[in-house]
């Protein structure tokens, strides 16, 4: 999976939709009013930066996690 995609489908869709909607609800109910065009715009500017910020992150995490080498294989039962 490329380095994108990666950051797209785990940043983007995962953690960062989480936080922009759990933003999104919590200032609508502070503010008392629900106006639309706000909530999707504060939705989706929250998702992009906090989504790309934690897939990027992610992303440089999982290249410094080293492969174990024999990889341990458990002998089977027969």
């Amino acid at each position: 999976m490329g380095k994108f995609r990666y950051i797209l489908i785990f940043g983007v869709l995962g953690n960062g939709l989480a936080l922009g909607l759990g933003t999104t609800i919590a200032l609508m109910m502070s503010l008392g009013h629900y106006d639309w065009r706000l909530a999707i715009t504060i939705l989706g500017t929250i998702s992009l930066i906090a989504g790309l910020m934690n897939g990027a992150r992610t992303w440089n995490e999982l290249l410094r996690v080293e492969a174990p080498f024999p990889l341990p294989y458990h002998p089977s039962s027969s």
